[in-house]
């Protein structure tokens, strides 16, 4: 199935997140074959859905390869690496399991499944969804920032190995209004949140799909960069008034 008639495919990972959910019905609303992938078994509306945990890299990465082979697709048009393990500890408490899971599924998985569909994804696009921790961050987030700075990077240097061939870029967000951000703040913590942004309001996960397709589409003069979506946010001082 190259095509399978006619519909272009994609890849996403963390399917079911608050994210990875959106961009699965936009793209499915796009008229795209949609794969996703996530570890957690439940409905996805996916035309493929793979249940694996890519904190166990290689055989995830096979059985997403091996998926994605036993339906004959030859062709994938877009990958989005967007799942991601955010563990959030004071610096005395950290693992080093924290830091093996977090840099398997947020980094090594990610460029594993570039390497293992590279020839699928002749002609195509790869998203990394980054995020606002890698260039601005706070207390507790050692771990999570560390491994969204290193896909920056490796999107930067991915763009160099694969081009002109698949076009690499990243997303890095700020906040991103999904349930589980609103699940972990007052209606309160989340006007003022919504304050300290610029644009006065919190990042749209369609908004962000739109993006996301735009770069996938590769009709944008674009690879090898990372897009701050974060509304203005990471150019505004916090500085106490005076």
């Amino acid at each position: 199935m190259k095509k399978n008639s006619g519909r272009k495919i994609i890849l996403i990972t963390g399917c079911l997140g608050g994210i990875g959910s959106v961009m699965v019905d936009f793209f499915s609303k796009k008229g795209w074959f949609v794969i996703g992938t996530d570890k957690r078994e439940s409905f996805s509306n996916a035309d493929i859905k793979i249940t694996t945990d890519l904190n166990d890299v290689e055989e995830s990465t096979n059985q997403i390869l091996n998926t994605i082979n036993q339906n004959k697709i030859t062709q994938i048009d877009a990958l989005i690496n967007n799942a991601a393990v955010q563990i959030k500890k004071k610096f005395d408490d950290l693992t080093c399991d924290d830091w093996l899971e977090s840099f398997n599924v947020n980094v090594i998985a990610g460029f594993m499944l570039v390497k293992k569909l590279r020839k699928h994804l002749h002609g195509g696009s790869v998203v990394n969804i980054g995020s606002i921790h890698s260039s601005q961050s706070k207390k507790g987030f050692l771990v999570y920032a560390t491994t969204k700075g290193a896909i920056r990077t490796m999107t930067q240097n991915l763009s160099l190995e694969l081009a002109p061939d698949i076009m690499v870029n990243c997303i890095a967000p700020a906040a991103i209004d999904t349930p589980m951000l609103k699940a972990g703040l007052s209606k309160e913590e989340y006007l003022q949140l919504r304050k300290f942004h610029p644009v006065d309001r919190i990042g749209s996960p369609v908004e962000l799909s739109k993006l996301v397709y735009t770069l996938c589409e590769r009709n944008i003069f674009l690879t090898g960069t990372c897009i701050e979506y974060d509304g203005g946010i990471s150019k505004l001082l916090h500085d106490p008034e005076v």
